[in-house]
């Protein structure tokens, strides 16, 4: 039987590949230790072949995400799968001490993993007054750090409010790092 042309670009594509990484049949042990060695492993193949460093960073970054959706993430305005986690605590709560052992050694623990206070109903005029004060600081060093960015780099002639003393201050120095950006679609 013939096979299609897109078939036959498939096949000389996958010959092309590197073949350094190999899956050994077997329980792979799931640790910090073998994480490690798995991103130097594909890191270095992909460092000397040049092949699958796209693939690797998106697969990378779709577990990211999976686990923004499961644990939440404040930043992203995603909120924790409340509903799984109870779940799984509730699994884990099955097994002796609230303790479990998957068969590649990851260990799952019912734990508390954050306490939170509400001072709202306190009444308290000092923590009050506190949060009012930290408010308007907060608001005013906002204000002069953005006074701060439009300084001329030759620098600007002040006078300092509290001492009456004339001073030049500068602009802030600017830094930046050089990375990349993963976008998963929609």
């Amino acid at each position: 039987m013939a096979r299609s042309q897109q078939e036959q670009e498939y096949e000389a594509h996958e010959q092309e590949q590197p073949r350094e990484v190999q899956i050994v049949p077997g329980i792979l042990t799931l640790s910090k230790t073998n994480a490690e060695q798995f991103h130097q492993s594909m890191r270095q193949m992909i460092l000397n072949t040049g092949y699958g460093a796209f693939e690797y960073l998106e697969t990378i970054n779709f577990f990211a995400k999976v686990k923004d959706y499961i644990s939440g993430n404040a930043q992203a305005k995603i909120p924790a799968d409340k509903e799984l986690v109870g779940f799984i605590r509730d699994e884990i709560m099955k097994h002796p001490k609230g303790k479990f052992t998957t068969a590649r050694g990851v260990i799952f623990e019912a734990a508390e993993t954050g306490t939170s206070y509400d001072f709202s109903k306190c009444e308290d005029p000092i923590l009050v007054a506190l949060e009012s004060q930290k408010s308007q600081v907060d608001e005013a060093l906002k204000a002069r750090k953005e006074f701060l960015k439009t300084v001329p780099i030759e620098g600007l002639t002040v006078v300092d409010t509290a001492s009456g003393e004339t001073v030049t201050v500068y602009p802030p120095s600017k830094s930046s790092n050089s990375s990349y950006k993963v976008s998963l679609p929609r």
